[in-house]
């Protein structure tokens, strides 16, 4: 069933789009050159052809995962969607078993970049949150701690469609998101504090104290690419006080 995804998804692929993306992501993962519509499109037609909607949701949600260790990103892409669409919306799987699947996808070593890793955030684990609420949002935060950069990196932007809510989405999730902040803007690798500057940019919209306080008392750890995203949707003066910091 992987091998007759993975065909429909080469006859759709361009070797111009194959060559930007591997350029754009400097060669960090290998593309097939297919763009995330179509990966969309023939997903969800494989979907029908293939009949798996008549598995059982355990069943299809192990296929699902099954993509992740396969080398390409679209393949990759195409388990995020497939989760994103076919099972994170039945909420027949509990959360606990769905982010051990995940961890499981870390630990294993199949997440290679940030944009397999920010669509597995935005689309899959993120949602898991909003459904399952402070417990769901606590398990996801607690990953700021992993060895793995991209683990650790899922702890903030995982939050990033929901920040800008705070407390209305999820009661204390400012402080939950700031806590993983805490822990992940200390790493040296640049994908490490880009994502708490995203994170935080959203923030700002909900607790802005919080995230200029937040900016002030971790200013040694702040590249200048992060702290410019962290601080985008605060007022001019308040832009120029914290980059002040870092100088």
């Amino acid at each position: 069933m992987i091998h007759a995804l993975q065909q429909k998804l080469d006859k759709v692929a361009t070797r111009n789009s194959k060559n930007w993306w591997e350029e754009y992501l400097r060669n960090s993962i290998e593309f097939r050159g297919v763009n995330i519509v179509k990966i969309r499109d023939e997903m969800n037609q494989w979907y029908v052809d293939q009949k798996v909607g008549q598995m059982s949701t355990r069943s299809q949600m192990n296929l699902a995962f099954s993509f992740f260790p396969e080398k390409y990103a679209e393949d990759k892409l195409a388990g995020v969607l497939f989760l994103q669409e076919h099972i994170i919306p039945k909420n027949e799987i509990g959360w606990i078993v769905l982010l051990s699947r995940i961890e499981e996808i870390f630990n294993g070593g199949y997440i290679l970049d940030w944009n397999v890793c920010d669509w597995l955030c935005v689309r899959v684990i993120g949602p898991l949150v909003e459904t399952n609420g402070k417990p769901c949002a606590e398990a996801v935060a607690s990953w700021r701690n992993s060895e793995n950069l991209w683990q650790a990196r899922a702890s903030v932007v995982s939050f990033v469609n929901m920040a800008k809510d705070g407390d209305q989405v999820i009661r204390g999730l400012p402080k939950i998101i700031l806590a993983a902040c805490t822990e992940v803007i200390k790493r040296s690798e640049r994908f490490a504090k880009t994502g708490v500057g995203w994170v935080l940019r959203e923030l700002s919209l909900s607790d802005r104290e919080g995230v200029i306080k937040f900016i002030d008392v971790n200013r040694e750890h702040f590249s200048k690419e992060s702290l410019e995203n962290a601080i985008k949707k605060l007022t001019p003066s308040e832009q120029e006080q914290l980059r002040s910091l870092l100088h």
